[in-house]
């Protein structure tokens, strides 16, 4: 009975000192071990050690050092401070919030390359627009004094939906079909002389064309008619042997 007794008390006091230990550390955490046993392990299981132990204000700080990763791994911890201190004692008392700051090694960031840093441009390149100026095939083909010529079907294959420029007049205007708002129009280089006379180079035509492809109005512009002289923009669809004309989309037509 006594021995009973005995190991009863002892019990009791056993918790009693556990009590007691655990008074006057409220909001506190204590170091699970010494800053020197830290050195070499993992970062991450440093910081779980910590979190267990009740540290709340854990920061990473990252040493880029590491080119082969032979001697020293990657996360491998070279530091640990408590508070500022890096030769902090096992088994202390701090708030729990102080700063625990755990240092490592790793390596640097892969620079990224130009190809993944930059957009990568799937789209065409630009056309440059051809004119007279930098195109000596435009320009041969404009001033060529014939209605019809293999050097007009050549162009059109060779510059197939690239955009031209050139000075040119309405020579011809007529509703398509029987649309009211849809067009048909002859053109033709250089400047508007009469109706019996013929301009140089090949006979364009634009072929059911609206309102929109001629101007920006609601109405077609007062300068689309039979005499106007005008800038033309426009891109070379192709050429008809047989008719001698030449279709073009437009892009813009300009009074000039």
């Amino acid at each position: 009975m006594r021995k009973f007794l005995a190991a009863c008390m002892a019990i009791v006091m056993i918790f009693t000192i556990a009590g007691c230990s655990s008074e006057g550390h409220e909001g506190e955490a204590k170091t699970p071990s010494g800053s020197s046993i830290q050195k070499g392990k993992d970062y991450q299981k440093v910081v779980d050690e910590f979190e267990s132990s009740g540290f709340t204000n854990i920061k990473l700080e990252k040493l880029d050092d590491l080119v082969t990763g032979w001697l020293t791994k990657d996360g491998e911890v070279e530091s640990v401070s408590v508070d500022g201190d890096t030769g902090y004692s096992a088994d202390a008392w701090y708030p729990a919030d102080v700063e625990v700051i755990i240092t490592y090694h790793t390596f640097p960031e892969k620079e990224t390359s130009k190809t993944d840093s930059e957009s990568v441009s799937t789209e065409e390149p630009a056309v440059d627009i051809l004119t007279v100026d930098n195109s000596p095939e435009l320009a041969a083909i404009l001033s060529l004094k014939a209605d019809m010529d293999q050097s007009y079907a050549d162009f059109a294959e060779a510059h197939k939906n690239q955009v031209i420029e050139f000075n040119g007049c309405i020579t011809y205007l007529t509703n398509h079909d029987n649309y009211d708002t849809r067009y048909d129009l002859l053109i033709s280089a250089g400047d508007y002389v009469d109706e019996n006379t013929a301009n140089p180079g090949p006979t364009f035509k634009f072929k059911d064309v609206g309102v929109y492809d001629l101007g920006d109005g609601f109405t077609l512009a007062d300068y689309i008619k039979v005499g106007s002289n005008v800038k033309i923009q426009a891109k070379v669809r192709s050429y008809n042997s047989d008719t001698g004309l030449f279709e073009l989309d437009p892009v813009s037509v300009e009074a000039r």
